[in-house]
């Protein structure tokens, strides 16, 4: 018995190009749908950064690196944002305080005026005033504010900071970004900032003043009616010694003793 060989079945040229036209639809199909799941070279808000990584967005916009995401910051300053051989550069002189700043940069700084400094802080810039001699300037790519005189509530970035008040009443110190009370200065010299060095007059004080803790029974001070000597203890002046009748509290040099007036 011989086999039957079947030849194929004939298709016809229609259904083949009806096939053919699906097979490129699906491909292209599939092709969208790789394109759309792979992630955007550009970067922008939000992506993925490595700490001290920033991209112009736009002459006056730059990406820059916070906390390992991008954020958006202002370039207002004259030289804009652009990109240098050293990488990206943002001119912020010309912003404003409020304006958003990366906390990776925290302390970034530019004289915006001669008495104030532009700073970031917290992530936001600040305006910082630069109430000492030298007033604020920009050198060698940095800028130096003179902090050596302040008043309560100026925003300062160097925490433990010290500075005298205006009216040389007071120490002043930067705790949490902001100048705050340390110690008063009661006495004839007040508080005096000369060479980087400050020096508060505390020969005269009132019982719980604050003091200098690395003054610890150290510092000694008349009380204004002349009655009691002080020492500062714990960070606060206390009773030392009640000078006794017909004497009073004076300070000699360095010497503060009972004495009867005059001698």
């Amino acid at each position: 018995m011989l086999d039957v060989i079947k030849s194929p079945r004939p298709v016809a040229p229609g259904a083949r190009l009806s096939r053919a036209l699906w097979l490129r639809i699906i491909l292209l199909t599939l092709s969208a749908a790789v394109a759309l799941s792979l992630p955007s070279c550009k970067p922008s808000v939000g992506s993925s950064c490595d700490k001290g990584e920033a991209r112009c967005l736009d002459a006056k916009r730059e990406l820059v690196c916070q906390a390992g995401s991008f954020i958006e910051s202002p370039c207002n300053g004259p030289g804009g944002c652009r990109q240098t051989e050293k990488g990206t550069s943002c001119d912020f002189s010309g912003d404003k305080a409020g304006d958003p700043c990366s906390r990776d940069e925290e302390g970034a700084a530019s004289c915006s005026t001669k008495d104030g400094m532009l700073a970031c802080h917290g992530g936001l810039y600040a305006l910082v005033p630069c109430r000492g001699p030298r007033g604020c300037e920009n050198a060698d790519g940095r800028a130096f504010c003179d902090t050596s005189i302040a008043e309560q509530g100026d925003p300062c970035s160097d925490e433990n900071l010290k500075a005298c008040a205006g009216d040389r009443s007071q120490v002043l110190i930067c705790k949490q970004h902001t100048m705050q009370r340390f110690y008063l200065c009661r006495g004839a010299n007040g508080c005096v900032s000369s060479a980087g060095k400050l020096n508060c007059d505390t020969s005269i004080a009132k019982l719980g003043d604050a003091c200098d803790q690395k003054l610890e029974g150290q510092a000694f001070a008349c009380t204004p009616d002349e009655s009691q000597i002080l020492v500062c203890k714990g960070g606060a002046f206390a009773l030392d010694e009640t000078c006794k009748f017909g004497q009073k509290c004076s300070v000699l040099g360095l010497s503060t003793k009972c004495r009867q007036p005059g001698k």
